[in-house]
């Protein structure tokens, strides 16, 4: 693997293989692990159920933080990973953050080239976004979102109803309205989709703010990375639906 190659794969740390059972709650799921049931904690309250079915290998990884942290949590593990045909889709929701901060470290975001004071979690309004940066000393607002939803060869999202997805489209267009740059940023987590669309039929609240934030200059970005056991990779950026063609998707 070259240099280049190096830094292009946002490293995973330990995984341990597991099987799927079931799914207990939102946040809470039990695994086979060597032949044990484990209970693990989900971090994403999407649906998934085209991922979470019985008998699907996935990954898990051992809780990290301090002693205190990992004695107040009811999980040893948090599922990370599960396999589909032949890829490996993420389902921790918070690693889109992680991902989209480690590449524009590596300026590998050409939309974000050259963007400085890059920091997280800001609150601007009511909400807070997930990036704020300064492009030539313009400031511009970015908010990232987990993408694992694939119909077809499309990306979808969100897979379940999302008020907050709207509240945080709603503030993106503030931001624009008052003079700065505003971004949503879509990270397609290991499917291999070759466009993107909003899931109208599942919240076509989130849809409808999409399609307006676009039309204000919010700008629309959709990227995606192959993830396997070693790390995540970008691999690039893939175009957003015409409003004509997902509005009566299926």
């Amino acid at each position: 693997m070259t240099t280049k190659e190096q830094q292009l794969y946002y490293p995973l740390g330990e995984l341990v293989e597991a099987v799927f059972i079931r799914r207990e709650n939102r946040f809470r799921a039990e695994v086979d692990l060597n032949g044990t049931t484990v209970k693990v904690h989900v971090p994403n309250s999407g649906r998934m159920q085209e991922l979470l079915v019985p008998g699907a290998k996935v990954w898990i990884q051992r809780a990290s933080g301090t002693a205190k942290q990992k004695t107040e949590r009811k999980t040893a593990y948090t599922l990370l990973l599960v396999q589909q045909g032949e890829r490996f889709v993420c389902l921790n929701a918070h690693m889109a953050n992680s991902l989209v901060a480690f590449w524009l470290e590596h300026q590998l975001l050409p939309e974000f080239a050259g963007c400085t004071n890059i920091e997280r979690e800001r609150t601007i309004g009511n909400s807070r976004m997930d990036f704020r940066m300064y492009r030539e000393e313009r400031c511009c607002y970015a908010e990232v979102k987990s993408v694992n939803l694939l119909i077809g060869d499309t990306a979808r999202f969100p897979d379940a109803p999302t008020k907050r997805g709207s509240k945080h489209l709603q503030e993106l267009m503030h931001c624009k309205a008052q003079g700065m740059d505003a971004a949503a940023v879509f990270v397609v987590m290991g499917n291999h989709a070759s466009s993107f669309a909003p899931n109208y039929e599942t919240d076509p609240e989130f849809a409808a703010a999409l399609a307006l934030a676009q039309k204000q200059g919010v700008e629309i970005y959709i990227y995606t990375c192959e993830i396997d056991l070693q790390g995540v990779r970008y691999t690039g950026r893939i175009p957003m639906q015409e409003e004509s063609e997902w509005m009566f998707m299926h």
